[in-house]
Formats: C-alpha cells, structure tokens, sequence
C-alpha cells in the first residue's frame, strides 16, 4: 500500500484499529524519508534498529541479549557516520526494556493489543498466512482456512483476535447448529442473543460491549446448508456501509441489528464445494455460501516452525516422536479418525512436566502419589485408533525404544536441559522441510 492509500486510510477509516494501523505504517515511512534527507536522529534509530537486528541473527544461540549488549551496540554505532546517538540518551522507557534479559526476537506492540500476555512476537506476526488475514481484515474480506485436522486453523484466528484486540466469538458448527444459535431466538427461558448476533453488534451475551469481534465459523462444512444459508445475507455485507448508511441484518426477534467492527473467518478440513471420506460429516455447501469467501480462502498447512517455538522449544524428544507419528497419520490417511494437534502436544508436555515436578504435584494438596507419565498419555492417544492401526503407529516411528529408552534417558536430566545437539539438528531439518511445503503452499 502506498503513502497516499496510507494517508487516506488514516483519515477516513471507519474502524479506529484500520486508522491506527494506516497511521503507524505512515510513522515507519515518514521515518525513512527524513532518514534519506539527511536527519540524523532518524538515520540512528533506523541504524539501531538494523545492529540489533543483525546482532539477532548472529546470536541464535544464546537467544537473548542484554543491556551491556545493547550499550556495546550503540557505542559502536557512534563511531560511523550514521549513528549519533548513546545509550544514555535514549528515554527511561526504551532503557527500561532493555535492560536485564531481552528476547532476541522482537516484540510487537500494536495499538489493539488488550495487554500483557496479548503480544506476539515478529516471527509470528510476518508469517505469510497472518499477513493475509491481516490484509483480509483491513480490506474487510471474509476469509475461510481449510486444511487437515490439527494444522493450527482456529489457533491462528485466536492469535489474530488477541493481535487486533478484539473478542473471539465461536461457532462450533456441526449438524445440530441452529438459527438459534447464529441470530437468536426464543427459548423457554426467555431470548437467546445467537453467535453472530453478538459479533455483528458487539454487545456479549451479558450485556457487556466488544471493541470488535472476530466470529470464528469453525468446521464450516459441517454446517447443514439450509442453516448455513441464515450466513448468506450477514456474510455478503460485512463490507458494506459506514457511519452515513449503516448496515444491519435481522436478529431472531425480526429486529434490525446494526453491523459495528466485525471480522469472519471460518475453518474447515475441506474446500466448502467439496467432500472427502476423511471428513464424513461434512457437507457439500452451496456455491452462494462459497462465493461470500472468494478470492480469500487459504489451505492451512501444520507449521513446524510455530508448534515448536512456541509449545516443545525445551521438549525436541518429544516434538520429533510426535511429528514422526503425525506424518504417518497423514500418509496413512487417518486424521480422521485422530490426529496429532497443537493440543495434544501441549497435553503431552505438560503431563511430562507434572511427572517430574514434585512441587507441581503438591497442587493437589500431595494427593498424587503415583503421577500419570508420559506414556500414559501416549498410549490415551494411541488407544483413539484401530488395533492394527496403532500397531502401526507404534511401529513406525519406534515406540518400544521411545517409552524403554528415550524417556527413561530423559527422566534423569534437568528438565531444562533436555534438548541435546543431535535433537536439535534434526528438528531444525524437519522445521526446513516443512517450510519449504508452506511456501509451495502460499505461493
């Protein structure tokens, strides 16, 4: 987007968080073009910037940097041309950040962000799909993930509601959603405000009021198509009006409702025009209802990268069993039957952590004498498939040496030192591999 789309964005955008984000993209080029014409101030923060950027890269290892790092950068950078500024100048705020342990990867701040703890880190934020859906967002386009069990589809929209600091409102949709359940309507304990109503007005269930929501129509396919039609009008005008002609649908009183700040993205294992035997309770949806997400539908791969970081970064044994049972399912064809997600990675790990960790285990006032192990939850999962087909499982990715050797090995090592050189080399090759299917996949 050019400065002069920037510009007019910023002036006349509806939603505050569009015109926010116009305007911070104008602070970054305006930055630029002083630093071209000559000023110096801007030269040194454009500078400091890149040292740390580039000192980032450099120093993976490690994985932080601290403020004696940081005060080395700056002094070097005084010695150039280009940077005229100590880290004594910089204000109490920006120092405060970087002094003690600072993560190498660079924190986003946003304007939307609800607070502590609704931050994501650049790695996250400059991912291919997040910058679509992002775009999506601006451009108010209803947006539709499709792609196997587990690959992260609802995780990245929550993600995306805490980046906007928005509300994440669900629809599970299955066979038995309702109108009820999308506008509302009558119950025997009085009026129900149905999922999209509540989006579409930003007013919660409780009366409380929403900066903006994110409805999230996850399972899409699942939907019986003459419920899934009730979407079509509502879908059809999230793009439409402004403060001057305001938009509204009909809730389930027959009561005009007015559209505030609202982003749909729905989710589903499969293209909304199609059906497979993988996913047998989906359905075939009208062409209508494909059309509302036209032009921004995207196929959701597992991302290696993302999972790692950010759930198993200390549990790379773990992360390599589990991905070789994962890619099996998938070649098999299984995830149908169950797959290896996000949340049972997490599920994992924090099981694991519970058997090691006598003071966690006093939570349940030293009631656990006998904690539940890793296999344990291993084999809860491995028991959701077929006798032959968990035989297979276990085969192929060598559970007999995992459970007998692997983790007994790993039970006598800090639980902050697990990870061992070689682990770590073949995670980074797996990571390598999986990128290398994201980008075919998002070109």
């Amino acid at each position: 987007m050019n400065k002069q789309e920037l510009e007019e964005l910023a002036a006349n955008a509806t939603v505050e968080e569009v015109r926010n984000l116009a305007k911070a993209d104008l602070q970054k080029i305006e930055l630029e073009e002083k630093a071209a014409e000559g000023d110096g101030l801007s030269r040194s923060l454009l500078a400091l910037k890149e040292t740390i950027d580039t000192f980032k890269q450099s120093n993976t290892g490690t994985g932080t940097v601290n403020s004696e790092e940081i005060k080395k950068l700056v002094k070097s950078m005084k010695s150039t041309s280009i940077g005229k500024v100590a880290y004594s100048d910089l204000d109490a705020e920006l120092q405060s950040k970087l002094s003690g342990q600072v993560k190498t990867t660079l924190t986003l701040t946003t304007p939307y962000s609800k607070g502590v703890g609704k931050e994501l880190v650049e790695s996250q934020v400059i991912r291919p799909l997040f910058q679509k859906l992002l775009s999506d967002f601006v451009a108010k386009n209803n947006a539709y993930l499709y792609g196997g069990a587990g690959t992260g589809k609802t995780y990245i929209v929550e993600q995306l509601a805490d980046f906007l600091g928005y509300d994440y409102v669900e629809v599970n949709c299955n066979q038995f959603t309702s109108p009820l359940d999308l506008v509302g309507g009558q119950t025997i304990e009085g009026y129900q405000k149905g999922k999209l109503e509540m989006a579409w007005t930003n007013v919660a269930k409780n009366g409380g009021q929403m900066k903006g929501a994110i409805l999230c129509l996850d399972e899409l396919p699942k939907l019986d198509p003459n419920t899934a039609g009730v979407l079509n009008a509502a879908l059809a005008k999230v793009k439409l009006g402004n403060t001057e002609n305001p938009v509204f649908i009909y809730n389930g009183k027959g009561e005009k409702i007015y559209k505030k700040n609202i982003f749909v993205v729905a989710t589903g294992n499969t293209q909304l025009n199609e059906t497979s035997t993988d996913y047998e309770a989906n359905f075939k949806q009208d062409l209508s209802l494909q059309d509302r997400f036209v032009g921004s539908t995207y196929e959701v791969l597992a991302d290696y990268r993302s999972e790692f970081n950010n759930a198993l970064q200390d549990f790379a044994f773990l992360f390599l069993y589990m991905t070789s049972i994962r890619e099996a399912i998938i070649e098999e064809g299984w995830a149908g039957r169950a797959f290896v997600s996000y949340r049972i990675l997490i599920s994992l790990r924090d099981t694991y952590i519970v058997s090691r960790d006598v003071e966690m285990q006093k939570v349940a006032n030293s009631a656990i004498v006998n904690p539940k192990t890793l296999k344990e939850g291993l084999d809860s999962f491995l028991d959701l498939f077929s006798v032959t087909q968990k035989q297979y499982l276990k085969d192929v990715s060598d559970y007999n040496s995992f459970v007998n050797n692997v983790i007994p090995s790993k039970d006598k090592m800090p639980l902050s030192k697990l990870n061992t050189d070689e682990e770590l080399d073949k995670v980074n090759a797996l990571i390598k591999n999986n990128e290398a299917k994201l980008n075919v996949v998002n070109e």
